[in-house]
């Protein structure tokens, strides 16, 4: 029994239990990790669609302004002339 604990005292064993650990744990466990790495990339895709088509928007909403802005003045500036401030010098 003082060889089995000194092999667990030293960390060899630690390393030897922990990798048959993996060695019976990981068919168990791959398909709940695979599962939630496609659950957080189906996430982060949904969230990248949601932010494209929100910029698009936003986009439309700016252009839209502007052709109105320039709408609006170039009415103003066949009625009336533009207000005139100091001469540069």
């Amino acid at each position: 029994m003082a060889v089995l604990d000194d092999m667990f005292e030293g960390g060899f064993g630690t390393g030897v239990v922990a990798a048959i650990g993996v060695a019976i744990l990981a068919p168990v466990a791959r398909p709940v990790l695979r599962s939630a790495a496609k659950w957080a990339i189906r996430g982060g895709v949904m969230a990248y669609d949601y932010g494209r088509q929100q910029m698009a928007e936003l986009g439309e909403m700016a252009g839209d302004l502007a052709a109105e802005s320039r709408a609006e003045a170039s009415a103003a500036g066949s009625h009336a002339t533009a207000p005139k401030g100091p001469k540069p010098s």
